[in-house]
């Protein structure tokens, strides 16, 4: 019997939200829920009653002959209470419906690149209608429908935003100084200042990569094409390496390869694409496309993809490519590529992914009747909630100090008129700040905080080793290291990643590079888009940046005060009192993570994405309770993740924890 002719496949399958099939049957008198404040009651179907446990809202349930998608509609409505009604109600479908709808995936836009630019995601079919169902309740993988109104903001595989027009040469897309060299070689930025401890750890650099990957990620060029240190349109744009240069290597072979991020087709000034959606939604997990999902997720189940090995679940690799940890070449598959490029990035991938798979398990135990795919979009919704929490409570607040109640500031809802797309500005330079903050070497402890038989390890040795994890005592060690290691001030770079990255490349010139290549507004342009003094001499920089010493080096190396690079300016800046980056970085970073929040409907204290209850126990999630609960072996912890222990380690038992049972199905 095939599946078309399956009535009891097709009365679980069939898609509700069409509007080609009837809701089930749904009762007829009212049903009563509880509600807050929180949660205001609206217009509708709704009315309030009053009994001693507090307000109450009313349901009338929409009758059964309304099509499926009427009903949501109504729901819409009111849609502050969405999440209670959705589920009273019996519409809630954990199925997308994309029959019609153009989607993109990696490899479609991978394989564009050798034609010398890569497509942008269609609106063809994109009808937020058509599986309001699903809309109201979940994200979709590629971030389509987030906004019901404006469908594509904020969605993958589209192109990153600007706060200033592109700036290029040609005012085509030839990169700045490119023709008139009016910049130094990048090779030449000044980034002077010594390293300083906090009492934040090194948790601070890694979470930052974490979250950069899930909002953003770049289409390149092979780096193969650029063969030569003659520039070549379109595609190569080497950095000169100059007489006194003094990495001997780099100077042998004259320039650093740079490959130019590949532009989007038939677009005019060049534009650049972003592979993952704007929103903090966990796509670095999940991935940000339909058709890349089952790379990631356990077939239909509720579950992500892991392999067990050595006694450890880890992220799912190619077994034959790692016969010992001498010969291990394999790399985790995972909802982002660069999940690989170091293991301390690695081992968040491996925790949120047994988080995940946690969390699925249990909503399983307390709902044995929900099919897999509603399993897995409660348990993705639950993760991509978690991971806001963290973001927005405790690494934000530390990494803008006192700025951070100016740039973002307490949530005030969900508005529609708030565009979440990243901005060009903000990951190509601002957001890369973190790359100041790599160490030169990492240490591995045990339980005791003692360093494991393994020892630490150099940077350069974590990058691309997957064995380690495997074979060297898993992720704990890792972490550990990571959350009793004083975090290093973001101004200086270490060698490691100045002379050594992946063995070629200065990765500090190469931002300076890419945010040329890119177009990026300079320095100057930036401090005027924060609110700050256009700087016409560059002792007019002395507001923000203190030092003179840095201010003449700046006018050494660069013509005009409009022509220094924004990503060298702003690193050069002094942190915010309590904060790791300058006045300008705060700003341009503060200004995306607002959008982020505020332009995201599936913001988890957004009403109506959860119930009241339910934002109440996300609201308890830690970076340490995650740890707590997905590390092999971790029994003390700091209470907060970021924060260096000292003699205030707390056991895992005294760290509060989410009650899952709030999902319980009514």
């Amino acid at each position: 019997m095939t599946r078309l002719a399956n009535k009891d496949w097709m009365a679980e399958n069939c898609q509700l939200a069409c509007g080609t099939c009837t809701a089930p049957p749904a009762p007829l008198l009212p049903v009563t829920s509880t509600a807050s404040s929180a949660f205001p009651t609206q217009g509708g179907f709704f009315q309030t009653t009053t009994v001693s446990s507090g307000p109450t809202t009313t349901v009338t349930i929409p009758p059964s002959s309304l099509t499926a998608v009427s009903s949501c509609e109504r729901v819409k409505d009111s849609i502050a209470q969405a999440s209670e009604l959705m589920s009273i109600s019996r519409l809630i479908n954990p199925v997308e419906d994309n029959f019609g709808r153009n989607m993109l995936s990696i490899d479609d836009i991978t394989r564009s690149v050798p034609t010398g630019c890569v497509p942008q995601l269609s609106d063809v079919g994109v009808d937020c209608r058509k599986s309001l169902c699903y809309h109201l309740m979940y994200r979709t993988l590629d971030g389509t429908c987030n906004n019901l109104d404006k469908p594509m903001q904020g969605a993958a595989f589209r192109r990153f935003n600007r706060h200033f027009p592109a700036q290029y040469d040609d005012g085509r897309g030839e990169p700045i100084s490119s023709l008139n060299k009016s910049r130094p070689s990048a090779r030449h930025y000044l980034i002077y200042y010594t390293s300083s401890k906090f009492q934040f750890n090194n948790m601070m650099m890694q979470w930052g990569q974490f979250m950069s990957h899930d909002m953003s990620k770049t289409t390149l060029q092979p780096s193969a094409n650029c063969k030569t240190c003659d520039p070549v349109p379109s595609k190569c744009m080497p950095i000169p390496i100059g007489e006194k240069d003094p990495n001997l290597g780099f100077k042998s072979k004259q320039c650093l390869k740079v490959s130019r991020s590949a532009p989007i087709c038939r677009v005019e000034p060049r534009e650049q694409l972003n592979e993952n959606t704007a929103y903090i939604d966990g796509s670095m997990i999940y991935g940000s496309s339909l058709k890349d999902l089952h790379k990631f997720r356990d077939g239909r189940t509720g579950f992500l993809r892991v392999t067990r090995f050595n006694n450890q679940n880890v992220l799912p690799f190619d077994q034959s490519k790692c016969a010992n940890k001498d010969k291990c070449t394999a790399s985790f598959t995972a909802g982002d590529i660069r999940a690989n490029l170091f293991i301390g990035l690695s081992s968040l991938h491996i925790m949120f992914a047994r988080e995940h798979n946690r969390i699925a398990q249990k909503l399983t135990e307390l709902n044995p009747t929900w099919s897999g795919d509603r399993v897995f979009q409660e348990a993705r919704k639950i993760v991509g909630a978690q991971i806001q929490n963290v973001l927005y409570k405790e690494y934000l607040p530390k990494l803008l100090g006192v700025s951070f109640d100016k740039v973002i500031g307490p949530y005030k809802g969900y508005d529609t008129n708030v565009d979440a797309t990243i901005a060009n500005e903000f990951t190509t330079s601002a957001f890369r700040f973190g790359h100041g903050m790599i160490e030169e070497f990492y240490k591995r402890v045990d339980l005791s905080g003692n360093n494991i038989t393994h020892g630490g390890f150099f940077f350069g040795d974590g990058v691309f080793k997957s064995g380690k994890i495997l074979f060297e005592g898993g992720v704990d060690p890792i972490i550990r290291g990571f959350m009793t290691t004083a975090v290093k001030r973001p101004h200086r770079m270490t060698p490691a990643i100045t002379e050594k990255m992946f063995g070629s490349t200065d990765l500090g010139s190469l931002n300076i590079q890419r945010g040329r290549d890119h177009g990026i507004p300079s320095y100057n342009k930036m401090r005027q888009f924060c609110g700050l003094k256009f700087a016409t001499t560059f002792d007019d920089f002395g507001d923000m940046i203190l030092d003179r010493n840095l201010r003449a080096g700046l006018a050494r190396n660069y013509n005009t005060t409009n022509d220094v690079d924004f990503y060298v300016g702003s690193m050069l800046e002094d942190p915010v009192i309590g904060g790791l980056v300058g006045t300008t970085l705060s700003c341009a970073i503060g200004e995306q993570f607002k959008r982020a929040r505020d332009g995201d409907r599936f913001y988890y204290e957004n009403p109506g994405i959860f119930t009241r209850s339910q934002v109440e126990e996300i609201k308890k999630s830690s970076l340490s309770r995650i740890i707590c609960d997905n590390a092999d072996n971790f029994e003390l912890v700091s209470q907060d993740a970021f924060l260096l222990p000292g003699s205030n380690l707390t056991p895992c038992n005294k760290i509060s924890e989410m009650d899952l049972t709030k999902w319980r199905a009514l």
